[in-house]
Order: structure tokens, then sequence, then C-alpha cells
């Protein structure tokens, strides 16, 4: 790695702390200012007082200033204290984070490692016969599988294989006691509704950049030394066309995570998709912030790896 390219990483890690305190700033400001009352989840609506009320805001912390507010939840965070979650049975927000964190690690790896196997190969078949039967299907199937929403291919999906025909489990993530492998029937209804719409997007950007590489004229110089065309296409076109490819994946990391909220609240998958759905409903401030803060650091990073990625791939790129 050269020296302009890690002066350019170090850059881009110092850059990340004025752009976390930006997000959490405007995080904080828009969740407080939303409507609903946290306060409410802890006075039930039989015995509704607003004196009880306004003491629970009080021993909350809410009722204090805004910049005060933020001032004193970002000083504890800066200790790596994301505070007591307001519900949740009160646990501190970090456990509860660090409970979940591995079912959404597990489904998002699980769905992108789908994506890929199936797109990488897919975008080279439909690239290498361009216009071809296998092309159009591949290509009708990628705008399909970009224009079904999230939610309706999960509820069908449920429908279909748990309900009628009973296959699969409906719903969560299995007893906690059994391992990954054990529970992976359970894995399979929400990893491939997050895989669908990214193995379009995958193998059409693989198509692409395929088509672009394979008319490149080192491949034809390639051909015409009488190379064998798995040899060119695997040796030759596909690490320059995988480049382009990185920055997609990239970009999908964080399309994922947000898709999880989604699919993790139909399947009530105990993930921080859920976590995320719960604390909105209850209007659970600190568990919000946290899930926010942490997503946005992670979007920041994989950028910083993305750009990384692109370096040992092709050692031509340089960073000024």
């Amino acid at each position: 790695m050269s020296a302009s390219t890690r002066n350019y990483i170090v850059r881009r890690i110092l850059l990340l702390f004025p752009l976390l305190v930006g997000l959490s700033m405007v995080v904080f400001t828009i969740i407080h200012l939303a409507p609903g009352d946290p306060a409410l989840a802890f006075v039930s609506e039989q015995s509704f007082d607003p004196t009880v009320v306004e003491q629970v805001r009080k021993n909350l912390g809410l009722d204090k200033p805004l910049p005060v507010q933020y001032g004193i939840w970002a000083s504890k965070v800066a200790r790596f204290d994301f505070g007591t979650a307001y519900t949740f049975n009160r646990k501190p927000v970090i456990t509860l984070i660090g409970e979940r964190l591995s079912n959404t690690v597990k489904l998002q790896a699980l769905a992108i490692s789908i994506s890929l196997a199936v797109a990488i190969p897919l975008g080279i078949i439909s690239a290498r016969r361009q216009y071809s039967l296998v092309d159009n299907l591949a290509t009708g199937g990628a705008f399909l599988g970009l224009a079904l929403p999230d939610f309706w291919l999960a509820l069908m999906l449920q429908l279909f294989f748990a309900v009628r025909l009973g296959w699969l489990p409906a719903s969560t993530a299995g007893p906690e006691a059994e391992g990954f492998f054990e529970k992976l029937s359970y894995f399979v209804l929400p990893a491939t509704v997050l895989a669908i719409p990214t193995i379009a997007i995958f193998t059409r950007f693989m198509r692409s950049s395929m088509l672009e590489v394979i008319h490149q004229d080192y491949i034809t110089t390639a051909r015409a030394k009488g190379l064998a065309e798995r040899a060119v296409v695997f040796r030759h076109a596909l690490r320059n066309a995988f480049v382009p490819m990185v920055t997609v994946v990239g970009n999908q990391l964080p399309r994922l995570l947000s898709g999880s909220v989604i699919v993790e609240a139909v399947f009530a998958w105990p993930g921080l998709g859920h976590l995320g759905y719960q604390a909105i409903l209850q209007r659970d401030y600190p568990v919000i912030l946290a899930l926010t803060l942490l997503t946005g650091a992670a979007i920041l990073v994989i950028n910083v790896i993305v750009d990384v990625l692109y370096a040992i791939l092709d050692p031509r790129i340089t960073f000024s």
C-alpha cells in the first residue's frame, strides 16, 4: 500500500468523528421534535395522571432544554455509554444491542452470500451471451426483483412456504440453544427476501461491467494468443470487471441493513432491525439514537473499506 493511500485512509478515519457528531445532532433533534412522548409508556391509560407523566419526564431528563439533553447524552456516548432503555425492562442499551447483533449479522451475511453466489455467475453468463434467452430472462428477472416490495414479498413467501406448504417456519430465529446450521431453516425466508432485490442489482452491474471489460483490446489480444475462453474470462476479465462491483456491494450493505427493519418486523426476527422498529413505536430515544449512530458509523467505515479494496484490486488507483 502506497504512502498516499495510507494518508488518504488516515484522513478518512479522522473525518469520521465530525461526521458522526453532525449525524448525532441531526438525529437527536429530529427524534426529540417528533410527535409522541416516551413518558406515556410508563403510565397506563386507566391511571393516566398528568402529574405522574411530568414526574416521569423529569426523571428521564426530558424536561431539560434540548441542547442540555444533547450535551448529557453526547458526554455519555463519548465514554461508550449509550444509556438505559426507557422500555425493554430498562436494560442498558449496549446490552440490548449485544443480544441482537449476532442475529442481524448472521442474516445479513447469509443474504449477501446468496446474492453474490447467484449474481456473479449469472452476470458473467448474461454478458457472454448478450441478447440470448438467458440474458433476456436475467434482465427481466432483475427488473422484477427490484420492483417487488420487501414487505409484500415477505408476506407472500410466508403464506406459501410456511402456511400452505408447511416447509419452513414462518417467523423467529429458532431456539437460542441450537447452533447456526440447526436453525438454518429459520434463516431461509428472511434471507431470501433480503437477497432477491440485491441479486437483481448485482446481476445488472456484473453484466454491465463484464460487457465493458470483454470488449477491451487486451481481452481481444488474449483470445488471439489462443488462450481458452475460461482462462480469458476468469484470469483476465473477471478481476477487472469485479472492481466496480466492490462499490456496488459496499453501497448495498446499508440498504440491506435498512431493509432488514421491515423484514425483521414481518418475520419477528430478534435482530437490530426489529429492535429499532419496536423502539420507534415506543419512542425509546436511547435505543433509537444508539442504533442510528452505530448504523451511520458502519456506513462510513464500509466506505473506507471499499476505498482500500479498490487500491488492493487495482494497484493503478492512487489517492491524493
